[in-house]
């Protein structure tokens, strides 16, 4: 009973009881589905202050402890492994009119995302990107071409300042 009441009342998990409704209802109720999964998404942004658009967002084990100003968009955000967003992270495009960003808003891959990645406060993320394994982005940074190397990357764009990451941002996700 207690394992229970902490997965309804943590809002991570809210959070991703949200996504998932969302998700169902406009992939599995005809016609009325999407306006349907709009209005939870706008509720979603009302009740807890993330921007998004729940089709778009393919993620296996999503974290986002502090959702106040994140904005996820509709752009396609990708990960088979697990992903920290912390408050105010916004993922945005350089140009809607790249064809490889275009290519990719079709695939609902725009932001490809690997296991183990954290990303920090205030982070702006513009895509088409692809971040590898095992990344930490520190606050307010500015992330605008692929990372493909494992570490800590911070600053505005970012530069890779350490080897080292963190697991335990991400061990309590399953």
């Amino acid at each position: 009973m207690k394992e229970l009441v902490k997965k309804i009342w943590f809002i991570e998990n809210q959070i991703r009881l949200y996504i998932s409704f969302s998700k169902f209802i406009a992939l599995k109720i005809p016609y009325l589905g999407r306006p349907l999964s709009m209005i939870f998404d706008r509720l979603l942004l009302a009740v807890y202050g993330i921007d998004l658009i729940s089709e778009s967002i393919n993620i296996r084990s999503l974290s986002i402890s502090h959702p106040s100003g994140v904005l996820l968009g509709g752009n396609g955000i990708y990960s088979d492994g697990r992903v920290v967003i912390m408050a105010g992270v916004k993922f945005g495009a350089r140009t809607p009119s790249d064809p490889v960003y275009l290519d990719l808003h079709k695939q609902k891959k725009v932001f490809q995302l690997g296991d183990n990645v954290v990303i920090g406060s205030n982070t702006v993320i513009l895509g088409p990107v692809e971040i590898c394994d095992n990344v930490i982005i520190g606050s307010m940074s500015l992330v605008n071409k692929p990372i493909t190397e494992p570490g800590t990357y911070v600053g505005i764009p970012v530069k890779k300042i350490s080897d080292h990451t963190d697991p335990s941002w991400v061990s309590h996700l399953p």
